[in-house]
Order: structure tokens, then sequence, then C-alpha cells
């Protein structure tokens, strides 16, 4: 019936958060390594700082939504801002707060299945999601959640798989490989190629630009156009979206 329906779903879903904290948790011991000054994500780092410095004033409080091993929070502690960082793994976790002993910023595990993040509304003048959006069964839900505990005229900096390019092909030509079974069992045996195989099973949404801004007008946010100083980083879009002040407007 309906109920057993809703049930299956919902398992489902669980199942789906369980193997996105088990895949981070499994990467957590050499994270921090892709954010040194010659890793891969150390472009991101850069990009999603000067954002929040062009967008937001010194002192604002930043919520970094999926904060990892706590890089970016960090850095942006030490430019004054005051920084929660939260995480469905608790391995992420601990790698951000053991290379954080002065407490620079706050560090909160999240419930894997979380439906409404441990925070007031309007407690935020900046939430960060790096990477974060093509992991949730509801982004959605997510983005509603972000602007609920965005201050009025608070922004919303998210960066998410560009279907554009050609990374995303290869992914697509890869996951569509990986269904047929002498290629999975190849992978059962070929460690690295079956962590690839498992990331593209859980890293889900391969969504349009409209399909994005759309979901977010639906959560009551605002597009901010990318100011021309601030560079995508592909295979990434960056995303900026505003919480409307009281006057109904963007501040």
């Amino acid at each position: 019936g309906p109920r057993k329906g809703r049930a299956a779903v919902a398992e489902r879903a669980l199942d789906h958060t369980r193997q996105v904290q088990l895949l981070f948790d499994a990467k957590a011991g050499n994270w921090a390594a892709k954010y040194a000054p010659d890793g891969r994500l150390a472009r991101r780092l850069t990009q999603l700082a000067d954002a929040i410095g062009y967008l937001m004033p010194t002192r604002g409080r930043v919520l970094d939504l999926g904060c990892g091993t706590g890089e970016l929070a960090r850095h942006l502690a030490g430019a004054g801002l005051r920084v929660t960082g939260c995480d469905i793994s608790p391995s992420m976790l601990g790698q951000a707060a053991a290379a954080d002993p002065g407490a620079a910023a706050e560090w909160i595990q999240l419930d894997p299945d979380w439906r409404t993040l441990p925070f007031a509304t309007a407690s935020f003048d900046a939430v960060l999601a790096a990477s974060v959006l093509e992991y949730v069964g509801s982004p959605a839900a997510v983005l509603r959640e972000c602007a609920r505990v965005l201050r009025p005229g608070g922004v919303l900096l998210c960066t998410v798989p560009d279907p554009r390019h050609p990374v995303r092909w290869l992914e697509w030509l890869v996951g569509a490989a990986a269904r047929v079974p002498p290629v999975r069992t190849v992978a059962a045996e070929w460690p690295r190629l079956d962590r690839y195989l498992a990331y593209l099973r859980i890293s889900r949404q391969r969504r349009s630009a409209a399909w994005w801004r759309a979901a977010a007008a639906r959560a009551g946010l605002l597009t901010v156009p990318r100011p021309a100083k601030i560079a995508e980083s592909s295979p990434l879009r960056l995303f900026m979206f505003q919480r409307p002040d009281r006057s109904g407007g963007a501040s």
C-alpha cells in the first residue's frame, strides 16, 4: 500500500546518505592534500573565498555546509569571519577539528539523514555549499533549508557539476558502461575504478543552470549575477543566490 511505498522510498534515501557518508569517511585521510597550493582543489578555495569577500560584510557569520576537512572554513575564519562548519562524515570533521586546535571555527556533526539544519532561522550572513548538492536526494529541500538559515539579504554560494563540461560526458559514458555485468566484475578487482564507480552512483545531480535557478527561486532565493572578476571553476558551475531583504528586494 501507500504506507509501504513511502517506507521503501525513505529506506532507499537513507541508504543513499549512508553511502555518501561512507564514501567521504574513506576519503578523509587524503582530503586535505587536495587543498594544498598544488592540489586540484586549491583553485576552488580561492574562488569561494574571493566570492565571499565580494558579497558579504567582514565579521559576518558563515555556514560551510559539507565542510569536509575544513580548509575553506579555516581560511575564512583566518580572514576574520565567524565560521561554522558542518558535515555528515565524522572522519572529515575529526580531521577538521584536529587541524584547528585554537577552535577558530565551530564544527558540527550532522545526522546522515538530516532534514532540518540545527541552526536558528536567519542566523547566517552566508551559506557555502561547495560540491554538496549533487550528493543529496532532494537538492530543492536543501536549498529551502539554506534559505531558512540565511538572514534577509544573506547569500548562498554553491558549486554544482556543469553538465556541459566534457568530464561530465565521460562520467555518463562510464556510468552507462558500469551497468554491464563484466565491467562491474572488473571494477571489483580494481579498487580505484571501484571507488570511482561508487562516486558516480551517489553523485546524482547533473542539472541545467535553469533548473538550479528555478529550484532556488522556489526556495525564495534570488539569483545574483556572478561578477566577471570571480572565475568559474570548470567542470563546476558557481551559483550565487540571495535571500530577499524585508522590503522584498535584494540588499
